[in-house]
């Protein structure tokens, strides 16, 4: 699946604000309370000047990273609990202090790398970082994974 111009505005809407905290939204199935279930399914950025930026792994498109400008997190967690009588929700944890973040907050964000191919953009990866550190997002299993990516 590819980026069409309104995901990379958006993505590229990160460059030059910084960067204050790092949420991870995660899908929790907790309907075998022996074997609870969950995966991030949003990484939430939020930046100094009020603005946001989400990251979704959206399956029903097809596999990719989705950029979002907004999220009602609430709103969903209460429409999967409802619809599933509770043994579905969202669980909201502050990633900021993560490896994966934490040499990031507090930074402006530089970059939002993406692969090309051939002029066109490639949603399954993407690095966000600063001028000292690099983030990667990439699909992983059931939802997104995020590491601090070391450039060779």
């Amino acid at each position: 699946m590819y980026y069409n111009t309104e995901h990379l505005q958006l993505l590229k809407s990160a460059e030059g604000k910084t960067l204050e905290k790092v949420a991870y939204h995660f899908w929790v199935n907790k309907a075998n309370p022996q074997d609870i279930f969950s995966f991030v399914e949003y990484i939430e950025f939020f930046f100094t000047n009020n603005t946001k930026l989400i990251l979704q792994k959206a399956e029903e498109i097809s596999e990719m990273i989705l950029p979002l400008a907004t999220l009602d997190i609430a709103l969903l967690n209460h429409q999967l609990q409802v619809e599933f009588n509770g043994s579905l929700q969202y669980q909201t944890r502050d990633a900021s202090k993560t490896d994966a973040w934490k040499h990031l907050i507090n930074h402006e964000i530089d970059d939002v790398l993406i692969e090309e191919d051939e002029g066109l953009f490639i949603a399954e990866a993407i690095i966000i970082g600063s001028h000292t550190h690099q983030t990667i997002i990439r699909l992983e299993n059931d939802g997104l994974e995020a590491e601090e990516y070391i450039l060779d």
